[in-house]
C-alpha cells in the first residue's frame, strides 16, 4: 500500500468521524432539519423524472438481456446495480417528492439505506469484473476492501435498523474513492474506460452538490439526480457495448492466429512425413555413389559427376530438414542469430525467387541475436519477403529486386515494386485486408502481432512511388 492510498483511507476515516460528531441528524431523513416537507415537482420536473426512470429501467433490462445472451457476469452485476438504483430513487421519491408521495403506498427509511448499500455492492462487483482486463492487482485489492466493508455494513444494518459505514460515508464517496484509484492505477486507458469515468463522475458531481446543499432540494424542485443516473446508465451501456465489440474483435484475432498455427502444424506434420520417406532413399543413393566411386577412382570426369551428385543429395537432405524445422509449431524460446534466420528463410524461398527472376540481396552491417521463438521470427521474415515478391510479380517490374539489411537492433526489407497507396497503408496490418486476389489477408497482421505482442518490437512500413520498405526494430 503506497502513501497516497494510505492518505485516502485516513481521509475516509476522518470523514466518518466528522459525520458522526457534527452531522449525525443530517444523515437521517426523519430527523434532518433540512427536510421538513415533501418537495412539489411541477409538470416538467415530473415528466423528466419519469423519463429518467424509464431510461434506467431500459438500461437494466438491456444489460440483463446481454447477460443471458453471452453469460458475462459484468452485465449481470451492472443490471442488478441499476435495479437498486431504481429502488433507491423510488424510495427517495416516496419519502420526499410530491406527487410521488401520494402515488407510492410505502415509506421505508431502512429500504432506502439497504438499497443504496446493495447498489454499492453490485457496482463494486461490476467494477471488479470490468477492470479485470486491465490487470491491476492493487486496484482489485482496493475494490475488494470496500466490497467486504459494504457487505459487513449490510449485515450490521439487520441489527442497527440502518446501515452505518455507507450512511455516514455516503456511497458516492466510496465510488469516488474507487474511481480515483482506477484512474491512478490503469495506464492504458481505452474508450470504455472513459465512458465509465464520465458516466459515474456525472453522478458523483451531482450527489456531492446535493450533499453539500449547493443544490438545495428545498429550493430547486428539479430531478438532477434522476437525470444524472439516466446519463450514467446510457454511457455505461455504451461502454459495455463497446467492450463487447472489442472482445469480439480480439476473439476474431485469436481465431486467426489459431488458424495460422493450425496450418503451420499441419504443414509441419506433412513435411515430417516427407522427410521420413525421403531419408532412406537419399541414404541409399549416397552409399551407391560411394560404391561407384570406389570402382572408377581413375576417371576424373566421372569423379566430378559423382561429387556434384553427392552435393545435390546433401543439399536435398539439408533443405528438407530446414523446411521441417521452419514449420515446427514449438513455442520454446532460444537465442538465435538474426542473420542466420534470414539466411534460413532465403534457403526456403531461393527457388521461388529464382523462378520469378527476382534478385535478392542480404547485407549485414551488424548482426545481433534475439531470445524469442525462432520459428515465429522466421515466419515474419518469410511473410514480408513473400509480400514483396507478390508485389513485384503483380507489377511486372523491370529488374525486380528485394534488399534485406540487418543493422544493430533493426531489419529492413525493401523492394522496388512501386510502393503502397496511402489509403492501403492505413489498413495494411488489419486482418483479412488484402490488395491481392485469392489471399486471406492475414500475413501482415500475424507478422505485426508476432513482432509487437510476442517479441515487444515494432513493425513499420514506409512507402514511396518507387519502393516499399518494412522495418522491424527491437
Amino acid at each position: 500500500m503506497d502513501n497516497i492510498l494510505k492518505l485516502k483511507y485516513l481521509a475516509l476515516l476522518l470523514y466518518l468521524c466528522i459525520s458522526l460528531l457534527f452531522f449525525y441528524d443530517d444523515f437521517f431523513l426523519q430527523k434532518s432539519p433540512f427536510v421538513t416537507e415533501p418537495h412539489l415537482y411541477g409538470d416538467w420536473a415530473f415528466m423528466l423524472t419519469l423519463f429518467s426512470l424509464g431510461i434506467i429501467f431500459s438500461a437494466m433490462v438491456y444489460n440483463f438481456a446481454f447477460y443471458f445472451y453471452i453469460r458475462n457476469r459484468q452485465y449481470l452485476y451492472y443490471a442488478l446495480a441499476q435495479f437498486f438504483v431504481l429502488l433507491s430513487l423510488v424510495n427517495l421519491e416516496a419519502l420526499q417528492i410530491y406527487p410521488f408521495t401520494q402515488i407510492y403506498n410505502f415509506k421505508s427509511f431502512y429500504l432506502l439505506d439497504s438499497s443504496q448499500t446493495l447498489m454499492l455492492i453490485f457496482s463494486l462487483l461490476f467494477l471488479q469484473e470490468f477492470f479485470q482486463t486491465y490487470k491491476t492487482e492493487r486496484l482489485t485489492a482496493v475494490i475488494k476492501s470496500v466490497l467486504y466493508l459494504s457487505i459487513f455494513d449490510l449485515l450490521l444494518s439487520l441489527i442497527l435498523g440502518h446501515t452505518f459505514f455507507t450512511k455516514f460515508v455516503p456511497t458516492v464517496i466510496w465510488i469516488a474513492f474507487v474511481l480515483s484509484e482506477a484512474f491512478r492505477e490503469i495506464r492504458q486507458k481505452d474508450v470504455p474506460f472513459y465512458f465509465l469515468m464520465v458516466g459515474w463522475h456525472i453522478v458523483v458531481v451531482v450527489l456531492v452538490l446535493e450533499l453539500t446543499y449547493l443544490i438545495d432540494p428545498n429550493r430547486f424542485d428539479f430531478p438532477f439526480l434522476h437525470i444524472a443516473f439516466a446519463f450514467e446508465s446510457m454511457l455505461l451501456s455504451f461502454a459495455l457495448s463497446y467492450r463487447f465489440r472489442v472482445i469480439e474483435q480480439e476473439q476474431k484475432k485469436q481465431q486467426t492466429l489459431l488458424l495460422q498455427q493450425s496450418r503451420l502444424a499441419s504443414m509441419g506434420e506433412m513435411i515430417s512425413i516427407i522427410a521420413h520417406q525421403w531419408r532412406q532413399p537419399l541414404t541409399f543413393l549416397s552409399y551407391s555413389l560411394m560404391h561407384i566411386r570406389s570402382f572408377y577412382h581413375e576417371n576424373q570426369e566421372l569423379k566430378e559427376t559423382l561429387r556434384e551428385a553427392s552435393e545435390q543429395i546433401e543439399y536435398m537432405s539439408k533443405n528438407i530438414e530446414t523446411f521441417r524445422n521452419f514449420y515446427n509449431p514449438t513455442k520454446e524460446r532460444e537465442h538465435f542469430s538474426v542473420e542466420e534466420s534470414c539466411e534460413s528463410v532465403l534457403t526456403i524461398l531461393s527457388s521461388t525467387l529464382k523462378k520469378c527472376n527476382i534478385k535478392i540481396e542480404l547485407q549485414t552491417r551488424e548482426d545481433f541475436s534475439l531470445f524469442y521463438n525462432r520459428n515465429e521470427f522466421e515466419q515474419v521474415i518469410l511473410n514480408l519477403i513473400n509480400n514483396a515478391k507478390d508485389a513485384l510479380v503483380q507489377q511486372q517490374r523491370v529488374n525486380p529486386k528485394i534488399e534485406i539489411e540487418i543493422d544493430k537492433n533493426s531489419i529492413t526489407i525493401k523492394d522496388n515494386a512501386g510502393g503502397i497507396s496511402k489509403s492501403n497503408q492505413v489498413k495494411i496490418f488489419e486482418p483479412y485486408f488484402s490488395t491481392k486476389e485469392n489471399h486471406d489477408g492475414i500475413g501482415l497482421y500475424i507478422a505485426k502481432t508476432i513482432i509487437e505482442k510476442e517479441m515487444r518490437g515494432r513493425l513499420m512500413v514506409e512507402s514511396t512511388k518507387r519502393f516499399s520498405k518494412f522495418t522491424i526494430k527491437f
